[in-house]
């Protein structure tokens, strides 16, 4: 299901260009001819002040398309441009627009970062694109794909709603969820809980929630609405586009529905993306009047947050405190030696998953407390309170994330050190303690008229 973090996080390949030299190119990297257009480009995602190519007057945006004279379109077409100089100085050339300058600069660090894109798909005449919805990715630190999907078509229809207000009006950002056997998308919002159809509310939306039935006879069905939602200029929420099953937002089609172009955490495009599958599960969104009141959505969401706290579960979800006493008794109890290699690997990619999204959902949360306190002063106490919690909680759990099993690193039940899980486990009850005082705070302000 879930990807873990630590490799999601290498999809928008924002390297600096002084990465060490290859021997050789990766597959599917672009060949080094010299007169050929490359399927990739080197976009300049920022620039280290006072080096070489801040010093040159090369800027954000740019695209660095030579190095000695030799197309580069990508990293690997980079380093062995760089492992052939043999001067002391190197012909650099960025693109700038419709202008090419190339400046003389010294082998070796060329004092950029650099974000790897495939040149974009050319849509067909007859195409029907949805415009302006902006991309996604992991690199924004917005790891809740269904709310940053929502959050994209949120501002493509001018629509008022934030990523950190859906993911704190809906309860998202401070929710923990566990499946008893082990899930990577327990903290997804439409599992358990719908933190999804609350996040919708509270920006004044509806939602008619499509899946594909099992033997795909209701495809063309969903396919049908897709298009309308389309055509009416309305993009689509649908999870499982590209790569893994996450959220995106389908933004076109062509051949008649053929082909869906997205955006999604795994695009290697500036434009949209062409899916390499079809989706799932779609949310065709509908305008359900004016949005309410946002102050109205803020105290609805600490009933929202309380009732996920002190619920045991929603459907097969634990919750709350309840997910966090099943997921250390699974962690104290269960036999990883014993697991096959294919049980182990959903094992530790869920407990990754889920204790990264902990982290990350808190952080997320704290930005929602902030932003409370600004706007209501007189619940700035309580957001004080409640903030310090969360900020404890963040503080003992994040630095554990480098030290913690994810997908590829632990093959065997006996690689998992019986010192790692005591460590997690103990953290994790530390973490249920914050969880459990935040509780009485939040209970105390849903009570309030």
């Amino acid at each position: 299901m879930k990807a873990a973090v630590k490799s999601l996080l290498l999809v928008s390949l924002v390297l600096p260009a002084s990465v060490p030299a290859q021997t050789s190119a990766r597959p599917g990297s672009c060949a080094l001819e010299p007169d050929t257009e490359p399927c990739h480009l080197l976009e300049v995602r920022s620039v280290v002040p006072r080096g070489p190519a801040a010093s040159a007057g090369v800027m954000a945006g740019d695209v660095l398309v030579k190095y000695d004279g030799r197309i580069v379109g990508c990293l690997a077409d980079l380093n062995l441009a760089r492992a052939a100089v043999t001067t002391e100085s190197v012909p650099v050339a960025f693109r700038r627009g419709d202008k090419e300058t190339s400046y003389l600069l010294p082998k070796g660090k060329l004092g950029v970062f650099l974000s790897e894109w495939r040149t974009d798909v050319v849509p067909d005449s007859d195409a029907k694109i949805v415009k302006g919805v902006p991309a996604l990715g992991w690199d924004t630190g917005k790891m809740n794909s269904f709310m940053g999907a929502l959050e994209a078509i949120l501002k493509q229809q001018g629509a008022t709603g934030d990523y950190v207000f859906l993911c704190g009006a809906s309860g998202a950002a401070f929710r923990t969820q566990f499946f008893a056997t082990w899930c990577p998308s327990s903290p997804d919002p439409t599992c358990g809980f719908d933190a999804a159809e609350a996040a919708l509310a509270a920006c004044g939306y509806k939602a008619t929630v499509l899946h594909v039935s099992s033997d795909g006879k209701n495809k063309p069905a969903v396919l049908e609405a897709v298009r309308a939602s389309i055509d009416a200029g309305m993009p689509v929420l649908a999870i499982d586009l590209i790569e893994m099953p996450e959220w995106g937002v389908i933004t076109g089609y062509q051949k008649n529905g053929d082909e869906l172009f997205c955006r999604t955490y795994f695009d290697k495009r500036k434009g949209c993306e062409l899916a390499q599958k079809y989706p799932w599960a779609v949310y065709i969104l509908k305008k359900a009047g004016k949005a309410p009141d946002g102050k109205a959505s803020i105290r609805k969401s600490f009933g929202i947050v309380a009732g996920n706290l002190a619920a045991e579960k929603y459907g097969e979800y634990y919750s709350g405190l309840a997910a966090f006493d099943t997921w250390t008794r699974r962690l104290s109890t269960d036999d990883f030696a014993a697991m096959d290699s294919e049980k182990l690997a959903n094992v530790v990619q869920a407990n990754y998953w889920i204790f990264n999204r902990i982290v990350a959902d808190r952080k997320t949360g704290i930005e929602y407390l902030d932003r409370i306190a600004e706007e209501m002063p007189e619940l700035e106490p309580e957001m004080s309170d409640l903030t310090a919690l969360y900020q404890q909680e963040v503080d003992l759990l994040d630095p554990l994330l480098d030290s913690l099993p994810c997908p590829g690193t632990v093959t065997r039940g006996d690689q998992w050190a019986l010192e790692a899980k005591a460590t997690e486990i103990q953290s994790l009850t530390q973490a249920r303690s914050f969880e459990e005082q935040a509780l009485a705070i939040w209970k105390e302000l849903a009570r309030r008229p």
